[in-house]
């Protein structure tokens, strides 16, 4: 990997790092989701996978640690592979409607994935039902905040997330 991806890697990681503690006022409604995920989609499958772990990781220094730190990574991994796949594997074609509902769409499963692995290993399956009717406005937030952000701001910027244009020469 080169000086310039591990640079503008650590630059993602640190947006997330800081979008993700001081611009918590709506839940679920962060730039990480639509970072990893269009990252995934423009082929960067490993540069989405480490700013995913790093931002996890760091972020749990100041939100705090938990088994739900490990569920968030492999979440993401999941969401990311599966975004991946759909665009890269299957061809399907890269356009803003597209990505928006591929990001939208993956708001909406990140808290179910999340509330099947909770239930799964820590409160028994038998409460899956009621855990996740609870979590179903989160997800409708997290769904329209991937969908907003990256229509408004991601978009305008995916040429410097994903490294086709640099920001410096």
């Amino acid at each position: 990997m080169k000086t310039s991806d591990l640079t503008r890697i650590a630059i993602l990681s640190a947006v997330c790092i800081l979008t993700r503690i001081y611009l918590n006022i709506i839940p679920n409604v962060k730039i990480l989701s639509d970072v990893i995920l269009i990252l995934a989609i423009e082929k960067n499958l490993k540069e989405s996978l480490f700013v995913n772990a790093v931002t996890m990781v760091v972020t749990s220094f100041v939100l705090g640690f938990g088994i739900w730190v490990l569920f968030q990574v492999v979440d993401f991994f999941i969401l990311a592979v599966f975004n991946y796949a759909i665009f890269n594997v299957f061809k399907l074609k890269k356009t803003l409607v597209t990505k928006t509902i591929a990001l939208s769409v993956s708001g909406f499963l990140y808290g179910l994935i999340i509330t099947l692995m909770e239930c799964m290993t820590v409160m028994g399956m038998n409460v899956f039902i009621a855990r996740y009717m609870t979590s179903i406005p989160f997800d409708i937030n997290h769904m329209i905040g991937n969908a907003v952000i990256y229509i408004f701001l991601i978009y305008k910027l995916e040429d410097y997330i994903t490294g086709k244009k640099k920001i410096m020469n």
